[in-house]
This record gives C-alpha cells, structure tokens and sequence, in this order.
C-alpha cells in the first residue's frame, strides 16, 4: 500500500499500513540499535512483550544516539560484528536511525537540493549498514522504526516544515525497505500521537490547535500541527514520554511483531482442495478448489431442496430434490467470502437450451478455516430468504499433511 504523503488528513489507516511482515526466524533476543528513540523505547517494548506472553525475550541495547553516518564508519560496523558475535542467536533488530541525520538540513514543506542530497548520502549510509548486518547474520529480520510528529523547535522551523521533512524521508525510507524486504521492514507510524491522544485545546505554543480535537478525530493527524503536549517530556520537544512510547510499541507489536512470534493464524491453501461435509448430514455436501494465483476460492455445494418434493414429482435422472449451488470469491488469511450462484435452464450433456446463472447471486458464502481439518460454512440466501451455519470437515484426509506443509510455510516464522 501507498501512504498519503502531506496532506492535511492524513488516512489513519496508512499510518501502521507501511508495515509488511516478512518470513523470518523467530528468536529469543531482540538487538535494539540506533539513536536516542532506540534506546528510549526498550522498557515499553519490554513491558509490551512481557504482557503478550514473551517476557523471556532479552532485548539487548547497542550503541545509542547516532547518525546513520555515524554507524557507517568502520569503527560502529566492528562494534556491530563483536554485537552479533556476543549474541549468536538474534535474528531480530529494532532499528531507529536516520532523523539526526535529516536535521541537518534545514526543513521545508517542499524539499531543498541540500535536503534531496542528504537523503541520498542516508541511504547510501543504509545500504554500508544493511549489508553488514545481512554479512554477519543472512537470516536477520530489521524493524525500521519512523519517528512520530514532534513538537516545535525554532531552530528547525515550524512543525509543519519539519513533519514535512520527515513525512519525504518516510516516504523514502518505505521505499527503501521494499527494496530489501527479504531482511526490513519499515514502519510509519507518523500521527499515531494525534490520532491517540487528540489535543486538550490549549494552545501551549502558536502551532497547536485552539480548541479541543478528541482522540480520533476525523481531521488527524494532520502534519501541520505537532504531536500532543501530553505524549512528550516536559521541556524536550523531542523525545516521548513513557506512555507516548508505549502507544508506538503497542501498535508495532500488533502489526509486526505478534505475527512474528505467534505466527498469524491459518491461511487458506491449495491443500484444502477436497470434499468437505457435515457428518449430521451425510449425502450432502461441498466441493472446495483454491487458486492461489489469484486468491479466488471456487465451491460447490450438492444439496436437497428446502423441502421434500411429492412423490410423485416426475425426474428422468437422479431424483426431484437434488439441488446444487456454486459460490466463487476471493480469501484472505483463514476466510473466503463468496457469492452464491445457482444455474438453471440446462439439461443432461446437452449444450442445449443454455444455461443461466444470474451475476448478481442469490446470496452470500462465507467459509471460515479453523485448520486444515475443520471449516465453518455461514450462508445467506436471499430467495427462500434462509441463513444458517454449518460446521464442516473433510471426508479423506488425504491431503492434511500437504495443507499443513503449506500453511506452514506461509507463517512469518518461514523460511
């Protein structure tokens, strides 16, 4: 996904949305390296992992307070080497750098020459430090951590030129990650402060809003305005307070790195491609083909009529109350939703008359994966108006070991 870039609402959903999570090997020691937000974060992500059940991660702490050009030189990259040598079994970094290094242009809300010039040298610093890291450790997994909105500071102009120097360095920076996704992540969590705490409608300083803004609402975050008073230390316009830290490691807990201990649930696969049925309704039941390609599920179900047909119904083949169905949409993680299609007007191995099926559907589908054994069917038609839930598994197991095979290698735990 793309974020929006300067505008004055910014899409509260684009604000974690830069986060992608990456297979990568799970670890029970987290290497936090970089500038004062590094350092400053560890007790919230140690509390964070503590309460999620992964107290017995040790978050180590490297060098604090630098420049991406600082940790470029050759002096920080043989700290780093002695840093993996002394931790052999980390395969996580939290990384927070690059924000001393803008700041020493002058900001603007649209871009100078010098301040293009220093992003290039920044990422040219990155690629000398990743390319270390990924030396010393090819299976490492690098969180890069954006910095939020922060409050004014004359020398670096107004809150809307540096949220705007920073807003382009994100942009960058995700770009950058994407490039080398097999070993970063990059998380923009620019506004998440805004969005959190909303502002009391004090005006602490000429640049915060003169009446109150509730949490959430709809005009954040906005990077004309700073981030709240209230997230940051008293008399440091720069660094957080422990509960501002805390909303950050909360939020990049949920979208990196719970699926990356945890795993992220069942995901649906080819090896699901059986016969499924409901063992309370035996002669009935339901077809299931995956296309992972294009993420499209295909369904049919082989069912009756809502009600027996007279006796003496007549039929030429097979039986009056036979009635089938077809559903087809896309999935995502453990759940496929389908629209529900019946066909009508044909007849045995005959291509005529034609058949019709209506596009629209008569009603909706939803197939819900607890693993690759067990599945619920939710389904919603709209003539007979008829809803209901039937719990499903396969009728040969054949294909259990190749689903799980799959899914697991579709967790972020994967190589």
């Amino acid at each position: 996904m793309e974020c929006q870039f300067l505008k004055p609402a910014l899409i509260l959903a684009c604000i974690v949305s830069c986060i992608s999570v990456n297979p990568s090997l799970q670890s029970d020691q987290l290497l936090v390296i970089g500038d004062s937000w590094a350092w400053q974060r560890i007790p919230t992500i140690q509390a964070v992992f503590q309460e999620n059940g992964h107290g017995d991660i040790e978050i180590i702490q490297a060098e604090t307070r630098l420049y991406a050009s600082g940790l470029k030189s050759p002096r920080r990259l043989q700290e780093l080497t002695l840093l993996f040598n002394n931790y052999p079994d980390a395969t996580m970094v939290h990384l927070s750098i690059g924000g001393n290094d803008i700041e020493t242009v002058a900001p603007s809300v649209d871009g100078t020459p010098a301040e293009t010039a220093r992003m290039a040298t920044i990422f040219e610093d990155m690629d000398i430090i990743v390319d270390h890291m990924v030396s010393l450790r090819p299976d490492v997994q690098i969180f890069w951590s954006s910095y939020d909105f922060q409050r004014p500071r004359p020398t670096l102009g107004t809150p809307h030129e540096l949220n705007s120097t920073y807003l382009r360095l994100n942009e960058k920076s995700a770009e950058y990650a994407l490039s080398r996704s097999e070993n970063m992540t990059y998380s923009d969590v620019n506004g998440l402060l805004q969005v959190n705490y909303g502002f009391d409608g004090v005006q602490h300083t000429q640049f915060d809003p003169p009446e109150p803004l509730p949490p959430g609402h709809p005009s954040l975050p906005n990077p004309e305005l700073p981030s709240p008073l209230a997230a940051f230390k008293a008399r440091d316009p720069s660094h957080l307070t422990e509960a501002g830290y805390r909303v950050l490691a909360e939020a990049q807990y949920e979208e990196y790195y719970r699926p990356l201990l945890e795993g992220d649930g069942f995901h649906i696969n080819a090896g699901l491609n059986d016969a499924w049925f409901n063992e309370t309704t035996t002669g009935q039941g339901f077809l299931i083909a995956v296309f992972p390609d294009i993420e499209q599920m295909f369904l049919a179900w082989f069912t009756y009529e809502t009600r027996r047909p007279p006796d003496d119904t007549p039929s030429f083949l097979g039986e009056p109350g036979h009635r089938w169905l077809t559903a087809q949409g896309p999935y995502s993680g453990d759940t496929a939703e389908l629209i529900l299609y019946s066909t009508v007007g044909g007849v045995f191995d005959a291509a005529d008359p034609p058949v019709y099926t209506d596009p629209t559907g008569v009603g909706s589908l939803t197939v819900e994966f607890a693993d690759c054994n067990d599945a619920m069917v939710s389904y919603e038609l709209s003539e007979p108006a008829i809803s209901g839930r039937i719990p499903i598994g396969r009728i040969v197991p054949d294909n259990v070991s190749m689903c799980e095979a799959l899914n697991e290698q579709m967790q972020p735990g994967a190589k």
